[in-house]
């Protein structure tokens, strides 16, 4: 028979195993090896933890959270822990529930505040589903194949009783113990229920009588209803018939109405016709009167019209008389030219006269010559930005025919090679598409996939870390904000206490002076002292026990001594008695007691008082003022304290609430991260399968498209190049515009120059001329002569113009003729209209007149009508007051009618039926009827509350007690049937203990000789006769002892022993693992090769997987592999493997 075969545990989170950690449970030997301290233990305690573990303190906790990592200086605690265990299930033994599948992962899970939980294969399970697949197993959580550290010593001094579980274990009856008290604890609750079900029929039984009683006082209520019920039907029958006749009465009167409202509407109808003609006969008048008024409109619009176009007429003349001015002026400006001309003409000549004489002119000379170097440089400067312009101007018109005449080349070839690229490119297209767009997005998509689950795992992982940091800062906000909730509490609960043990010996309708008083700090024990009881008095005058206040005395306090009203502010009724109280020190007492007068003391701060007539206080003596005062005191630093501690609980609050919030959000996000992971790591796989299907296909399809790729690169290449030529050619082809721009330019340099030329014309010719009237008079005399052609030139220009400017004139003179010929026509065409406004006038007013006139006649015909129709109003008022009377009434049958038939549930036609020992056409008045219905009411109310379903509940009852008395038969059977399987199971148990005991006890004696090389060992049954309440007992003879118990033996032979105990219960029913937490420590080298040889056998006998944590140098050379716990990082464990066997064969091959 095949068994469970553990494969692979995995820790994460779990006590100092923080990371996830793999550790792969191979057949053989395992080791465990590593320094103490370092979480090799926690290996263990996490495969019983998994199996169902459920004690604390056996995973060496205080409670169960504690299994969870903690946090170190480095690391923050986690808020949760797992532990996955992988079994190979291909046997099919597991249970029902659980068979399906070849590989179960058991996972317990451990949340911080919410407890474990459990899964099999992603599926909830309960704790006891694990125990008992476990236990079918023979191995679990408390299985003896676990041996912990210690548990050998607890084997051999546990007592006998409890030893009897490795035979249990032997037997395989865990999980019948199991089963068998989850039996008992059903049997326990079915006779719990047994036990209610029986209360609950006496309950009904009970419950049977008192309806009965209430049937019958249900039936009388039900008479007296029916009487009550006959009254009203004759009460409703009378109001039904008084509704009827107010009906018929109403409808009488509205018929009368209706005649009435017909003779006054035919009358108004009559005269309102009428009306109506003289209506129809006004509209031809004032339409009459419309068109009247239309014309005379018109005449006017006709007559606004003319003004207008007179005023423009006359705006028009004063334009042309204007611009004759303007002529006139322009004329005279140029005739003034010409006189100019002439007049320079007669200077030139005059100058040339007196160049023969002139005077020395150097300075004028000088002037000129430096006015003609300005001019004649800037026209030079003018004349190269001019020349300068022109050169550009050519050379862009060259360069704009040379780029046009490239860029046309170019357009026709790359139109050429565009087309045979487009050719080849539809080849391709009919092939595939293009192979690097597709690849890179395929590659990019699975790239972008890895990328994007690395991602979310690391999201993941941070967001988990980021609300186990924040969930571990809600804790101790949480811890913080008690303490602070609960050190509020206690001031508020110290101050409550103190004012009622102040307030609990007064009279509480008045407030002791002591409670009004305001003391200084440290005297509080002299004004209790000084004024002792009296304090307890009140201020109010209608108090019992008060002060009413007394004036101040005059004799004085002794020289120096201040009165204590200055440290104490108390009401003013106490002023007389606090002005006679001194303030001294102790030694200023003895001295100053023998001075006092009457009703005088002095005391000191340490509440030490000597009083004027000899009496005294010690200092120190317990009053109950002094008591009082203090708890007063205290009141009031717990009132400034809770303040304080308000504001701290306030901030603390709003602190916790925050990171509660954060809390939320975190754990939001942390459960969305987690939620994406398996969606990402889906798509993740494939991106990559479909990258790799990709690249399989363009493998097979990149020898068809290569010669057309080829040729597309040599065509793109060729388009490229040209491309690169082109575009220069297009920026340089969009500046075509610059040559107007260049021209413009130029143009305005023109100008300039042209300016400039005859301003440097003037200035040299003046410098010219005075320099040859110096040097040679010659040269100036042709100068004049340039001038004077000049002036000539200008005069002719002039003398053009004046003859141009004469014939405009001469056109606005005849322009203006013409116009002013106008004003004439005007005046024929206003006279004209004037006539025809005239007539217009007359015709309107006698319209209006006959319109005045037909419009009286209809108002007289319309006042008729209207009367007529006051008339008709009227009788129509009367009849609606009639139809409302009639409504009113066919409402009042309407709701006789409803309310009859919300109070008797019938029509008022069936009225009769309800009848049974009354007649319809009784004498009974309403009022006798109403009376009558009232004492029936009365009589029906004293009876109280009646339980008119008492039948129906009886019946109820009855047959709820019939179901509960058969579910109590089946109750009681499936007890029966409960304690017959639970003797089944104990009878299966002991015969399978025994078996499993004579099993046992023969390996084990065969065991303890191999190990001991002899001797004896056996096992016996003790303490019962009943093989499952037994103890176990091992009796044993080493080699040259006596045979004894095993507490006799000596360490070294007693872990011997015990293990060939455990091994013995291997051998009569092999549990799937074993895990040996330093057993082998008490050993010596001689028994540990013993210990090893005894694993060597075991391995080869059974299947069981044989792990063995260790620090002996001889147990870990016998492993077949070894797994190091370390810890680098304080407080974080990691593992680490080493397959000896492998290396073992490696070194013999050397």
């Amino acid at each position: 028979m095949g068994s469970l075969v553990f494969n692979q545990i995995k820790l994460t989170g779990f006590k100092s195993f923080v990371e996830p950690t793999d550790f792969i449970i191979k057949p053989g030997l395992t080791g465990i090896v590593g320094p103490n301290g370092c979480g090799k233990s926690n290996l263990l305690e996490a495969i019983r933890w998994v199996m169902g573990a459920n004690s604390a303190k056996a995973m060496r906790g205080a409670a169960m959270e504690d299994v969870i990592f903690s946090g170190t200086k480095q690391r923050p605690g986690r808020n949760q822990a797992y532990v996955t265990l992988t079994i190979d299930n291909s046997s099919r033994i597991a249970p029902s529930i659980f068979n399906d599948n070849d590989t179960l992962e058991i996972t317990r899970t451990i949340t911080k505040g919410k407890g474990s939980t459990y899964k099999v294969n992603n599926r909830t399970v309960r704790a006891k589903d694990v125990q008992l697949l476990f236990a079918d197993a023979s191995t679990g959580a408390n299985s003896p194949a676990l041996v912990r550290q210690g548990q050998i010593n607890e084997l051999i001094s546990a007592k006998p009783s409890n030893r009897r579980r490795i035979l249990e274990e032997a037997a395989g009856i865990s999980g019948l113990y199991s089963r068998r008290h989850e039996a008992e604890l059903r049997l326990k609750a079915a006779e719990t229920n047994l036990s209610r079900l029986d209360v609950i029929l006496g309950q009904i039984e009970s419950q049977l009588l008192s309806l009965r009683r209430q049937s019958r006082q249900a039936a009388r209520y039900k008479r007296l209803a029916g009487e009550i019920h006959e009254y009203k039907a004759l009460l409703w029958l009378i109001r039904w018939s008084a509704a009827l006749e107010g009906q018929e009465n109403s409808t009488d009167t509205v018929k009368k109405c209706e005649e009435l409202v017909s003779d006054t509407t035919l009358k108004a109808v009559n005269i309102q016709n009428m009306a109506e003609k003289l209506r129809i006969a006004l509209e031809p008048k004032r339409e009459e009167q419309i068109i009247a008024a239309a014309v005379l409109g018109r005449l006017n619009a006709s007559k606004e019209a003319l003004e207008n176009e007179e005023y423009a007429a006359k705006t028009e003349l004063r334009k042309l008389e204007t611009q004759k001015e303007q002529l006139k002026t322009d004329l005279n400006r140029e005739k003034g030219i010409v006189e100019d001309a002439s007049i320079a003409k007669a200077r030139l000549d005059s100058e040339f006269e007196k160049l023969n004489s002139a005077e020395d002119i150097s300075l004028a000379l000088q002037q000129a010559a430096q006015n003609a170097e300005s001019a004649i440089s800037k026209r030079s400067m003018l004349e190269n930005e001019f020349n300068e312009y022109t050169r550009k101007i050519a050379d862009q018109i060259a360069r704009n025919e040379s780029i046009n005449k490239e860029k046309l080349q170019i357009e026709d070839r790359l139109k050429k090679l565009q087309e045979e690229d487009e050719v080849i490119k539809m080849k391709l297209d009919d092939i595939v598409i293009d192979e690097n767009s597709s690849e890179n997005l395929f590659s990019a998509k699975a790239k972008q996939a890895l990328i994007d689950l690395e991602i979310a795992r690391e999201h993941e992982l941070s967001n988990t870390e980021k609300k186990q940091n924040i969930e571990y800062k809600c804790n101790n906000a949480r811890d913080i904000l008690q303490k602070s909730q609960n050190t509020l509490s206690a001031l508020v609960a110290e101050r409550s206490a103190l004012k009622k043990v102040i307030t609990r010996e007064y009279d509480s309708n008045w407030t002791p002076a002591l409670s009004m008083l305001e003391v200084k700090k440290g005297f509080e024990l002299a004004i209790a002292a000084s004024m002792g009881e009296d304090l307890d008095a009140a201020i109010d005058k209608e108090a019992k026990l008060r002060w009413s206040g007394a004036p101040t005395p005059s004799q004085p306090l002794p020289p120096g001594v201040k009165s204590i009203a200055e440290f104490v502010k108390a009401p003013h009724e106490l002023d007389a008695r606090m002005s006679q109280i001194g303030v001294v020190d102790f030694e200023q007492i003895v001295l100053l007691a023998g001075s006092l007068k009457p009703g005088q003391c002095l005391v000191t701060v340490e509440g030490h008082v000597a009083r004027w007539d000899g009496f005294e206080i010690t200092a120190g003596t317990e009053t109950s003022a002094a008591i009082k005062l203090r708890q007063q005191a205290r009141i009031n630093e717990i009132i400034e304290e809770i303040t304080i501690t308000e504001t701290e609980v306030n901030k603390h609050q709003s602190n916790f609430e925050k990171l509660k919030n954060d809390l939320l959000l975190a754990s939001d996000k942390a459960r969305s991260a987690k939620k994406v992971l398996p969606e990402l790591e889906k798509h993740e796989r494939a991106a990559q399968l479909a990258k790799v299907m990709y690249e399989s296909d363009l493998t097979a399809q990149l020898i068809k498209k290569q010669s057309l790729a080829e040729r597309k690169d040599q065509v793109n290449n060729e388009i490229s190049k040209l491309n690169t030529q082109y575009e220069p050619l297009v920026k340089l082809h969009t500046n075509l515009s610059k040559v107007e721009e260049l021209s413009k330019i130029q143009n305005g340099v023109s100008e300039e120059l042209n300016s400039a030329r005859s301003i440097a014309d003037e200035k040299s010719g003046l410098y010219q001329g005075l320099k040859n009237e110096l040097d040679a008079r010659s040269l100036r005399l042709k100068s004049v002569v340039e001038e004077r052609s000049n002036w000539k030139i200008r005069s002719e220009t002039a003398a053009t113009r004046v003859i141009t400017l004469e014939e405009r004139q001469n056109a606005v003179e005849l322009i203006l003729s013409r116009t002013l010929n106008n004003p004439d026509e005007f005046n024929d065409r206003r006279n004209k209209l004037f006539r025809e406004l005239e007539k217009a006038e007359k015709r309107r007013s006698d319209s209006a007149d006959s319109l005045a006139k037909a419009e009286e006649e209809f108002q007289e015909a319309d006042r008729a009508a209207r009367s007529l129709e006051v008339k008709a109003s009227e009788a129509r008022e009367a009849r609606a007051s009639a139809l409302a009377h009639e409504m009113a009434a066919k409402e009042k049958v309407t709701e006789t009618r409803a309310r009859i038939n919300e109070a008797l549930q019938c029509t008022p036609e069936d009225l009769p039926t309800h009848l049974i020992n009354l007649k319809p056409e009784s004498s009974l008045s309403e009022f006798d009827i109403e009376r009558k219905i009232d004492r029936l009411s009365n009589e029906r109310e004293k009876m109280g509350g009646v339980n008119l379903r008492a039948d129906e509940e009886a019946n109820e009852q009855k047959d709820k007690f019939d179901e509960l008395s058969k579910e109590r038969l089946d109750l009681q059977s499936a007890i029966n049937r409960l304690r017959e399987g639970i003797n089944e199971l104990n009878a299966e148990g002991r015969q399978r203990l025994l078996k499993a005991f004579d099993i046992v006890n023969e390996h084990f004696s065969r065991l303890f000789k191999t190990l001991f090389g002899g001797g004896e060992a056996s096992l016996a049954l003790t303490e019962s006769d009943d093989p499952l309440e037994a103890g176990l007992e091992v009796m044993v003879s080493p080699p040259g002892k006596k045979l004894g118990s095993m507490s006799l033996m000596s360490g070294g032979e007693q872990a011997l022993t015990a293990t060939a105990l455990i091994f013995a219960v291997f051998l009569s029913n092999p549990a799937p693992i074993c895990v040996l937490d330093e057993v082998d420590a008490p050993l010596d080298d001689a028994n540990v090769s013993r210990y090893c040889n005894l694993l060597d056998a075991m391995t080869k006998q059974t299947k069981t997987k044989f792990i063995a944590i260790t620090h002996n140098a001889v147990t870990m050379s016998r492993m077949d592999r070894l797994f190091g716990v370390t810890m680098a990082e304080q407080g974080v464990s990691q593992l680490l493997s080493m397959e000896l066997r492998d290396a073992k064969k490696l070194v013999e091959e050397e």
